[in-house]
């Protein structure tokens, strides 16, 4: 998840993490070229002899609005759980926090590509970051390079002012010196014009200058944002066209790109999961999103971030760099991935956690830790905080609590068995595959967990998945590796997909070797993706590709199939919506009853003192310092959004000056209903910290009138953990990327890059930090001893 890293995140200096900060330093140290200094360069007419402004090729708008290759195109890629987003919330932070004497971005925009489409991405996501004053800002500069060009040609004597206004004097308005010298009638058309050589679009040209007309302004704002046809203010300065497609949507962030660095303003953009946005079409469905015009805008913004002076930073799996057009790939100047870590760089990240200290862990945990999870980052921080959480002292961290904390199902690390076959059965059901559960191939007699012949109506030729229990050691894998060699058999066009809960990575490239393609390991953000784009790539290699003018009878038996698969498709999906409609009628109802059990309490409000306003208590006011404060960290990160309220309350204050304008642009973004998803995500996050905060003081009263928890008092608080856990990791914490869509500037404290990062940490591992500190509370107050309160490794 996008954001700034926390000052409390620990950080190692691995490769990549130097890699990024060299190249960010590297970038910023450039000064960026002034349009006016280049101007005299280029010539009175650069678009061609006296035919007027005309709509620019994109080559033409490219070299012409060119200051000059001082940007930068950053692809940073790796798998999930690699340390990719560590990576980009790294080079956010340097961006932010450059070294003494480094230029500061004057703007920093971070997106996680939650949408399907370019289009998308720039209304929920992209413009919303964009304030009305800071673009009228940028566009008064070029105003004032406007205004000092004629004082200098109309009055010499006044080169002074012209002077400061190129220094950006404060304390000049260029409008006010335009009107006092009689140039306010020329400067507009002049500014237009320069606008068009700057952006390379004369429509985005003529918007960006009338920034500066107070008139015209939130028309301007409310065009770009909305995408609408523009009013008919606008469409008599030329603005005609609506923002419709995913192309004009790109050109429009080129032209923001060279708004800024046309002025010498360092301008970044950061993307991740870029590869939702280039993806890969249903092989059942055309590709109707990324069409060549999309795909021509988008090697466009590539070459104008490189010619402006911006940098652009995209984030994804490595298979997206596979994606993209040759031409675009040329324009990547530097390739980042992420650098896995090592026994001795595990064990320096647990001493980060622990205030310098290893114990309990041993050196030979960090280096089973290592071998099991191959050094990726997420998995090792997950095994970390686990193997802690199943050791209770005086018990140390070694390998084999590490090999039994990967081995834990109800900790909610693995996938039970049980769940991932229902997992499984779900996705194919969902996608229209006919699978056979537990079929017995011929002649081998072996029987999958589920079999999709390919093509039907045989077992000759297809795709058997096998569904395996966590795979920690060598030996664990020997029997799947001799039941997969037995199902690919003497079968050279059948294929074999291992899915686990947990595997090694020492065992991983036998595995891969025995199925012919890497296993899936189980995690829920991705499974449904990664199997359905497996089991796809799979079809298309067992049944190949046939040229050739005239189809087979194959030809048309594969397509009967591929007709019969979305029919099933659709089937499953009238399924699920039926059986949506049906909760969201209960929860419907509930909300109901709720509704007028609140009313009743509303008309009897319960008795209390005198002139007293009753505050609501904390669940877990009762709760020691130690036990309370992670819930305070977490309840505290999710207060960014009840500033939601003081930004409503803006636009209905008459007494301040800018109601009118926190009015129109609140009604811009509150358009969208990514920012409702964001603010509910919100809401139900807080409802379920201070619900587990409540059962953890629950507990913690019945016990501490005990001598220390039992077992059963422990194995009761577990059950409070898993279910913690369960919920919150079913939560789509995706959707609080959208926190910044109502604005980083008007609103404070709801930065939504930074929120997201600080309610993520804050709510990672929380049940463990909660779990030992409580037992450890519950044991002093009977005098006993117990883990100490170190900081857990998460």
């Amino acid at each position: 998840m996008l954001g700034e890293l926390p000052g409390e995140v620990a950080s190692l200096d691995t490769p990549a993490i130097l890699t990024v900060r060299r190249v960010v330093d590297d970038y910023l140290a450039r000064s960026l070229i002034l349009w006016r200094d280049v101007r005299s360069q280029q010539g009175p007419d650069r678009r061609g002899g006296d035919a007027g402004p005309r709509e620019l090729t994109d080559d033409e708008a490219v070299r012409a609005s060119s200051t000059g290759a001082n940007g930068e195109v950053i692809a940073v890629s790796g798998e999930a759980g690699t340390g990719k987003t560590h990576l980009l919330n790294t080079l956010i932070h340097r961006l932010r926090h450059p070294p003494p004497g480094a230029a500061i971005p004057r703007k920093i925009i971070s997106l996680s590509a939650q949408a399907s489409d370019f289009g998308t991405l720039y209304r929920a996501s992209f413009i919303t970051r964009f304030h009305l004053d800071e673009l009228k800002d940028v566009a008064l500069g070029y105003y004032a390079d406007v205004v000092a060009e004629q004082l200098r040609i109309d009055f010499p004597h006044l080169a002074g002012q012209a002077a400061a206004l190129e220094r950006r004097d404060p304390g000049l308005d260029p409008r006010v010196l335009a009107r006092q010298a009689g140039l306010a009638a020329r400067v507009p058309r002049q500014l237009q014009e320069r606008l068009w050589q700057v952006t390379g679009n004369k429509q985005f040209g003529t918007a960006f200058a009338l920034l500066a007309d107070v008139q015209l302004a939130l028309a301007v704002m409310d065009w770009l944002a909305s995408g609408a046809p523009p009013d008919a203010r606008l469409q008599e300065q030329g603005i005609t066209g609506a923002l419709a497609s995913n192309a004009q949507m790109l050109d429009c962030m080129g032209a923001l790109t060279s708004l800024y660095g046309r002025q010498g303003l360092h301008f970044a953009l950061v993307i991740d999961d870029i590869e939702k946005l280039l993806g890969r079409p249903d092989p059942l469905l055309p590709d109707m999103t990324n069409t060549a015009d999309t795909l021509k805008s988008f090697h466009k913004l590539l070459r104008t971030f490189v010619e402006s002076g911006g940098l652009l930073v995209l984030g994804g799996l490595p298979e997206y760099l596979d994606q993209l057009p040759e031409d675009a790939k040329s324009r990547i100047r530097t390739r980042i991935s992420p650098s896995p870590l090592d026994g001795a760089q595990i064990a320096e990240y647990v001493r980060l956690r622990q205030g310098g200290v290893l114990e309990p862990f041993e050196q030979s945990a960090c280096d089973a830790i290592h071998r099991l999870t191959g050094g990726s980052p997420r998995q090792v921080v997950r095994l970390c905080y686990r193997s802690f959480q199943l050791t209770v002292p005086p018990a140390r961290v070694d390998a084999p609590a590490v090999h039994t904390a990967a081995r834990q199902e109800n900790l909610g690390y693995v996938v039970p068995l049980d769940d991932l076959l229902s997992n499984v059965s779900e996705i194919l059901n969902g996608r229209g595959w006919m699978a056979e559960t537990s079929y017995p191939l011929l002649p081998e007699r072996e029987r999958p967990d589920f079999w999709i012949p390919m093509p039907p109506g045989q077992d000759r030729a297809g795709c058997a998945i096998v569904v395996s229990s966590p795979l920690v050691q060598a030996d664990e894998a020997e029997p799947l590796i001799r039941r997969v060699q037995a199902i690919r058999r003497d079968s050279p066009k059948r294929r074999v997909v291992v899915v686990t809960g947990f595997l090694s990575e020492e065992i991983r490239p036998s595995l891969t070797q025995a199925c012919g393609a890497p296993p899936i390991v189980y995690l829920a953000d991705r499974f449904h993706d990664v199997l359905t784009a497996r089991l796809d790539d799979l079809n298309r290699e067992v049944i190949g590709h046939r040229a050739g003018p005239a189809a087979s009878d194959n030809d048309i038996a594969m397509m009967h199939d591929s007709m019969e698969r979305i029919r099933r498709q659709v089937t499953a999906s009238h399924d699920h919506l039926l059986n949506l409609q049906s909760q969201v009628e209960q929860i419907r109802q509930q909300a109901d009853r709720q509704l007028q059990a609140i009313r009743r309490d509303l008309t009897r409000p319960p008795p209390g003192p005198a002139g007293a306003a009753a505050e609501p208590e904390r669940p877990g006011r009762d709760l020691p310092d130690a036990v309370a404060r992670p819930f305070t960290l977490a309840l505290e990160s999710l207060a960014a959004i009840d500033e939601v309220d003081a930004y409503i309350g803006r636009s209905f204050d008459l007494s301040r000056d800018d109601a009118a304008t926190a009015g129109a642009m609140l009604s811009y973004r509150l358009r969208r209903y990514e920012v409702f998803e964001a603010i509910g995500v919100s809401i139900v996050l807080r409802r379920l910290v201070t619900s587990f905060e409540e059962s953890v003081a629950g507990w913690f009263a019945g016990v501490r009138s005990r001598p220390g928890p039992t077992a059963e008092d422990r194995a009761r608080l577990d059950r409070l953990c898993e279910a913690f856990d369960a919920s919150y990791d079913a939560v789509p914490l995706s959707a609080l990327s959208q926190l910044g869509s109502l604005s980083e500037d008007a609103v404070p404290g709801l930065s939504g890059s930074v929120a997201q990062v600080a309610i993520v940490d804050s709510l990672d591992g929380l049940s463990g930090h909660v779990r030992s500190t409580v037992l450890r509370a519950a044991e002093d107050a009977d005098g006993g001893s117990g883990p100490p309160l170190g900081p857990a490794p998460v």
